[in-house]
């Protein structure tokens, strides 16, 4: 029995939920997470879960034995890369990001390409999603998100920049419609939204010293913000986006931000890793790497 690979097996398991996932991980069947596990729990003389054919759970023994382990694990991974004095010369690896869509698109693939310029043994991964993810499950590196306040206590959380949210409207929209007056006036004009979940799409407005969510009857609600951006920009109605976004297409002359009609708060963007005590040397060069390439506000 190999028991450091079985440390590793296990605690992906506990990470992950089930043998399910950590089989489809790793490439081998569930059944074979199973005996392996078992195979662990006979030579340590005690159940490390207590498992019925619809739960599975950690036994207090099996709680203590996967801290210890993930300390181990985390240790043999601290010491390899503090000796590999090459790997710190010449860092090589895949470095696996989460993203808003807008976000990723628009920002971090300038950021790769620059940064590969440097290390161009550093491979990336970047999957676009709007949704937070679980980057323990997920087995991510990295992950982006817009937060007014962000309370995630689950990972380490460094604010890169913040942006202001603006109101935007394409110059052709508001010589056709004109410019709305108060925020009782957007009620007579085209509003774009962006809807996840299903769920109705709101804009986050101060009102009153408070971020509120508000809603109205939508002319168009998407799911991500490359499609909202869009519309924006064909002149299909006003919406509330991170000024960021829209930087490029003010420059373009495709859409003019309406001050005076809404007050707006400003959304910080956030770079998020899983453990700050053991974050591989080709992640920490791309976090100080990115730290510098934002502006305190956009």
């Amino acid at each position: 029995m190999d028991r450091f690979n079985d440390m590793q097996l296990f605690c992906s398991v506990v990470e992950k939920g089930n043998f399910a996932k950590t089989a489809k991980a790793i490439g081998v069947t569930p059944a074979i997470v199973g005996r392996r596990i078992a195979a662990m729990e006979d030579h340590l003389g005690f159940i490390l879960f207590n498992r019925t054919t619809r739960s599975m759970k950690l036994t207090p023994v099996g709680l203590s034995y996967y801290k210890g382990a993930k300390q181990l694990i985390n240790q043999a991974i601290e010491l390899e890369e503090s000796l590999t004095s090459e790997h710190h010369k010449k860092p090589s690896g895949k470095i696996r990001l989460s993203a808003p869509d807008e976000f990723g698109s628009e920002f971090l693939i300038p950021v790769i390409q620059d940064f590969n310029k440097r290390h161009p043994q550093i491979s990336f991964e970047l999957i676009t999603d709007n949704q937070p993810v679980n980057l323990i499950e997920e087995e991510m590196d990295l992950s982006f998100r817009f937060s007014f306040d962000l309370q995630d206590n689950s990972y380490v959380a460094s604010k890169l920049t913040s942006t202001p949210l603006s109101l935007f409207a394409s110059p052709q929209y508001l010589a056709s419609k004109g410019t709305p007056k108060d925020i009782a006036d957007l009620i007579n004009h085209d509003c774009l939204t962006i809807s996840l979940n299903r769920d109705e799409g709101t804009w986050s407005l101060f009102v009153d010293g408070k971020i509120i969510s508000h809603k109205q009857p939508w002319k168009l609600a998407v799911s991500d913000s490359r499609s909202l951006l869009n519309a924006l920009s064909r002149g299909m109605g006003l919406c509330i986006v991170p000024r960021i976004f829209c930087q490029s297409l003010i420059e373009e002359g495709k859409v003019v931000e309406i001050k005076g009609v809404i007050d707006t708060p400003m959304i910080g963007i956030y770079v998020m890793y899983p453990n700050r005590k053991h974050v591989p040397y080709r992640v920490r060069l791309f976090i100080d790497f990115i730290k510098g390439w934002f502006n305190p506000v956009y």
